[in-house]
Parts: structure tokens; C-alpha cells; sequence
């Protein structure tokens, strides 16, 4: 018995850490991440876009404070509106904001939350970037560039 719970241990402490690689991998792949008080905001990126069209805006996130915060919204020069959007096995719809729990990194990704920008007013390619700016409700507001790349070199 005891052979099992340490081996259920490590198997998850091996998985806690595999996650965690993941999603800061991109910051230290890339060089360049975004702070904001406790919140840190890695790699972000968006694929290749026409004008009127919508894109998904994803990236890794970390709250490192004592508190739960909100990111309740974002904003951008190149689309008309930038909602929350989540995807699951329910299918797609819009949320108000996406919680981030004190010490849990969080991924924005296709199959969970993640930022839908409508209304591309100019046509974004492979090696555009763009100004998007977070707004984390308690804490502010926080600009990062979103990099333009293709979607299967993630």
C-alpha cells in the first residue's frame, strides 16, 4: 500500500512539474515575458489572420499573490472587440472573466479559456506582431506583444 501512494506521489508531483515546463517553456524559448505585480505573463501568440476575421489569442499565465485575480478583459488597435471565450467538450461560448488561483499557472489554449479578437481590421501574417492589453480587474492593466506564428509549431 505504501509502495502505491508514494509511486501516486511522484507520478503526480512528475506531472505537476511536466505541465509547468510546458507552459513557461515558450518564455524561455522566446526570452521575453510581461509582469504586472504578482502576475507574469509569458510567450504570447495568435495565428495568421485576414482582415474581418477573428483569432484566438493564447499564452501561459501565473499569479503569484496571496489572492485569486481576474483577467475580465482585453483590448487591441487591431480588432473592433476582444472577448473571453472557453472551449470544452460543451462546445464554445463566452465568459465574463477567467479566475487565476494563487500559484497555479494557467494556459489561455484552444481546448479551455482563452481571448477571441473580432473585427481584424488589417491582415496579420507569420512574424506580425500586435499590442494587446490585459486587463486583470484588482491588480490593472498590462500590454504584451502577441507574435503571429503558425499554429501547428505549437
Amino acid at each position: 500500500m505504501e509502495n502505491n501512494c508514494a509511486h501516486s506521489i511522484r507520478r503526480r508531483l512528475f506531472a505537476v512539474f511536466s505541465v509547468l515546463s510546458l507552459l513557461f517553456a515558450p518564455i524561455a524559448a522566446v526570452g521575453h515575458s510581461y509582469k504586472l505585480g504578482d502576475i507574469t505573463v509569458g510567450h504570447v501568440w495568435a495565428s495568421p489572420s485576414k482582415s474581418g476575421e477573428g483569432i484566438a489569442v493564447y499564452g501561459p499565465i501565473m499569479n503569484q499573490a496571496a489572492a485569486a485575480v481576474q483577467l475580465t478583459g482585453a483590448s487591441t488597435p487591431v480588432a473592433d472587440e476582444v472577448r473571453i471565450r472557453m472551449t470544452n467538450e460543451e462546445g464554445e461560448h463566452w465568459i465574463d472573466m477567467v479566475n487565476l488561483e494563487p500559484g497555479k499557472p494557467l494556459a489561455l489554449a484552444p481546448w479551455r479559456q482563452h481571448l477571441y479578437l473580432t473585427g481584424i481590421n488589417r491582415e496579420l501574417e507569420e512574424g506580425d506582431t500586435f499590442e494587446l492589453t490585459l486587463d486583470f480587474a484588482q491588480v490593472g492593466t498590462l500590454t504584451v506583444e502577441v507574435e503571429i506564428e503558425p499554429e501547428g509549431g505549437h
